[in-house]
């Protein structure tokens, strides 16, 4: 008798993808890059209807605080904006610099909501 295989939905095979890259880039535990990887989509859910500072790492290793949101991306990019395509770095526009940027998942430290 054959075993059915589960498939994996594309939003769990996004996180699965995101978890091991964070633990391969950074060296973190299982349970710190699943962590990273909730308060990931968290903060690209919330981003898509408001602002949110963002702490994180540029790549030279300084740190980084950004007011940031999706809201312009339909507008700019003219489509919806598809968080399953987010493979390794998070785009997002800087509301103090009005311009787009973009962050390495590993690099993301934490995130809270802004007015």
């Amino acid at each position: 008798m054959k075993k059915k295989r589960k498939n994996a939905s594309l939003h769990e095979a996004m996180r699965n993808l995101w978890k091991i890259r964070i633990m391969l880039e950074k060296g973190y535990t299982e349970a710190c890059a699943q962590w990273m990887v909730h308060r990931i989509e968290a903060l690209i859910d919330h981003m898509q209807y408001g602002h949110a500072v963002i702490a994180y790492h540029k790549q030279d290793g300084t740190f980084k605080l950004a007011k940031a949101t999706l809201l312009p991306y339909k507008a700019d990019f003219r489509k919806e904006y598809d968080i399953t395509k987010v493979t390794g770095a998070i785009a997002f526009w800087n509301v103090e610099l009005q311009a787009w940027r973009t962050l390495q998942i590993e690099n993301f430290l934490e995130w809270r909501p802004v007015c």
